[in-house]
Parts: C-alpha cells; structure tokens; sequence
C-alpha cells in the first residue's frame, strides 16, 4: 500500500483525514432512529402556565369555602332576638277573660285586708298578733293571682301592668311587717301605693261588667 491507495472499506473506515466514513453495514447492524426534535419552547410554556393557573384556582376556591363556612358558623352561633310584643292599652277579649280569672281572689283580697285593718291600731296589741295570718293569707292571695295573671299576661297591655304592680304592693306590704316590732314608717306610704295600683284592674273589670 502507498499513500495514493483507497482504504479497503472491509477492514472499517479511512484514518482521520482520508475523507468521510461511510455508514457500517452488514447483517447484524441496525441503524438508530433519527434522533426525536427537542419540544418546542411555546407549547412548554402553555403547559406550565395552565398548571400554575389551576394551583391558583383550587386555593381560591378552598379559601372562599373556609371563610363561607367560618360565616356560617358564627351565623349559627348567634342567638336570635325574640321581638317583644307591642305595649297595648286595652284588648277587651283578653282583659275579659283576666278579669273573670281574677275576681274571686280580688275579692277576697279585700276581705282579707279589711279584717286586718279592722283589728285596730297599727301598733296595737291585737293588730300584731294577727300580722302573722295575714302574711299568709295575702300570700296565698298574691299567688293565685299571679298564676291567673301569666295564663292571660299576652298581649302585655294595662290592665296586666296595673295588676302586677297591686300584687307586688300588697306582697311588699305585707312581708314588711312583724309582730315583734313596731309599724314601718313606710307601711302607709307602700300600701296606698297599692291601693293606687288596684284602681287599674278595678275600673278596667268593671266597665266589661265584671265586679267583685
């Protein structure tokens, strides 16, 4: 061999610089695929855009889901105001019904007062010692009157306020008095305050011709 002689193609390609090799060949070479063209730039973008836009989806939506149900419970946890009932004058039907409920023990309430009273003088001996039945029996009294009164306390109107008042100031002059000591300075002025009170339920029941 010299210089000028061709490489012989069966013992493999020329030595560097004696031109291009060519391709192997025979039966057991396979030639590898042509190699896959790198993804182009856009499309990659459009992808990692899309999943960043749904991540921000989902969290706005599991924020808007925990402050509608933080909302809602507290909503839950606040108690609702029942609205009071209007103040009224008169309400004949109910007034009615109340003034018949509570004519037997109005009636008796002045049975009871007047036999205390006439016992005699505030301080005398016969007035103290019936002090103690007439405690009970004005408590007895303002009980049931009590009870009648919250059977037919709706609507709230004047005659159950004046009614109320009574029996608190008929009760208040009661439990103020002892049989071991002497008359209060106030006993006058609490019982003509419920004397005051009492004209509420008296000249409401009698214009519906209810009298005891």
């Amino acid at each position: 061999m010299n210089g000028n002689a061709s490489y012989p193609p069966e013992f493999g390609g020329p030595l560097p610089g004696h031109g291009t090799p060519a391709p192997p060949a025979g039966p057991g070479y396979r030639p590898l695929p042509n190699p896959r063209p790198a993804s182009a730039g856009p499309r990659t973008g459009l992808l990692a855009s899309g999943l960043v836009l749904a991540i921000v989806i989902a969290v706005a939506a599991l924020v808007v889901s925990i402050v509608a149900f933080t909302r809602t419970s507290e909503t839950a946890r606040e108690p609702v105001a029942p609205l009071a009932e209007q103040e009224q004058l008169f309400v004949d039907d109910a007034d009615e019904a109340l003034c018949e409920a509570i004519a037997p023990e109005m009636r008796r309430s002045n049975d009871v007062t007047n036999a205390f009273i006439a016992t005699g003088d505030p301080d005398s001996p016969q007035r103290r010692a019936a002090i103690p039945k007439f405690k009970a029996d004005t408590l007895d009294v303002a009980r049931k009157l009590q009870q009648a009164l919250n059977e037919h306390a709706t609507p709230p109107r004047y005659l159950t306020r004046t009614l109320q008042d009574y029996i608190g100031g008929t009760l208040l002059y009661s439990e103020n008095m002892y049989a071991d000591r002497g008359p209060d300075p106030f006993d006058k002025a609490t019982y003509d305050a419920s004397v005051v009170s009492y004209g509420g339920p008296l000249a409401t029941c009698y214009k519906l011709g209810i009298r005891w």
